[in-house]
């Protein structure tokens, strides 16, 4: 059978739909996705959303759903998510397109996506965050988007692995005297991989919304956090992976200072492991000095010499710089 809108709200049991609206949030052709605004006569509003992608699966929409009446225990708001009629997350052909077919709440609040500076936002982030942390949920064994050494549905290779062969195949076009450097710095970050790889998986996980973008931040009308929505991306996930891959700093050293304060604010309610503690310094060494930001800034210098150097050096820093990771998350 082919589903439209019409036969998709249906699914859902709506009485007296008012108005029903479709708008097409597609990310490329494998991954179609279409949200359908659903208005009815007494004044209740969903969004129910059709998916045809990787990840989007009758299980992963019911981790999501879990994942957010968590967040909502914990005292946050997220938009409810719901299923059909008869329970389920329906499949269903719908414009060419197997998808998965779910309802959402319409947020009783706002997106930061209008907030100019969002970073006074952030200390209340963390804090969910590190309280998350500290339930260590073990409902799934579906990774976060931000996963290391697993695989999050539908990728050929974990972010952090893309981001240092984009580094390896950038620096391959870069003039011949960079070439000692830049080879150096890709073995270091295999010989990072390779020992974390063999402490990762005994470090504490929990399951995370898993994207902080501004977007997906919930605002009240004073500006004041109240929650967070949108948890296509959540998933089980170390919580410093986590917590460091969020993270973004205008420079490496902006961004590694943010990281210490951060540490510095979850710890209140947290209590990092010593296990943690001594695995910090080679996660930060395995995500950041290749991360996309500083590979991006590498780019940016385009054929001036000076600044290559200037960068690869800002880089090769990070891979080995001694960093009191202790002092911060004891």
């Amino acid at each position: 059978m082919q589903y439209d809108e019409n036969t998709i709200v249906g699914l859902f049991g709506l009485d007296g739909v008012k108005e029903i609206r479709t708008v097409d949030t597609c990310h490329g052709d494998d991954d179609f996705r279409e949200a359908v605004f659903v208005t009815t006569a007494d004044g209740r509003r969903l969004v129910i959303k059709v998916a045809g992608n990787a990840f989007t699966t009758p299980e992963s929409v019911g981790m999501w759903q879990r994942c957010a009446d968590e967040y909502r225990k914990l005292g946050y708001y997220t938009p409810g998510i719901f299923a059909a009629e008869g329970g389920e997350f329906p499949l269903v052909d719908y414009k060419g397109h197997r998808c998965v077919a779910y309802a959402e709440e319409y947020s009783r609040y706002e997106s930061a996506a209008n907030v100019t500076d969002p970073r006074y936002l952030f200390d209340d982030l963390y804090i969910m965050t590190a309280r998350v942390a500290a339930k260590r949920f073990d409902y799934t064994d579906i990774p976060s988007g931000y996963t290391m050494f697993d695989l999050y549905p539908g990728d050929e290779m974990d972010e952090v692995t893309c981001n240092a062969l984009d580094f390896k195949e950038y620096c391959e076009t870069l003039p011949e005297c960079f070439r000692e450097q830049t080879d150096r710095m890709f073995r270091r970050w295999e010989e990072n991989r390779r020992e974390l790889e063999k402490v990762y998986y005994e470090l504490p996980r929990s399951v995370f919304q898993a994207d902080f973008n501004k977007t997906n931040v919930l605002i009240d009308s004073d500006g004041r956090f109240v929650g967070i929505y949108d948890f296509n991306l959540a998933g089980r996930d170390v919580f410093l992976n986590y917590l460091f891959r969020e993270i973004l700093g205008r420079t490496m050293e902006e961004e590694l200072a943010e990281i210490l304060r951060a540490l510095g604010i979850v710890k209140k309610y947290y209590e990092f492991s010593e296990e943690e503690i001594a695995a910090a310094s080679l996660i930060y060494r395995c995500v950041k000095p290749l991360w996309f930001c500083p590979v991006d800034d590498l780019k940016n210098a385009g054929t001036d010499r000076v600044a290559i150097q200037k960068q690869l050096d800002e880089m090769e820093f990070a891979q080995v710089r001694e960093i009191d990771f202790a002092g911060a998350m004891r």
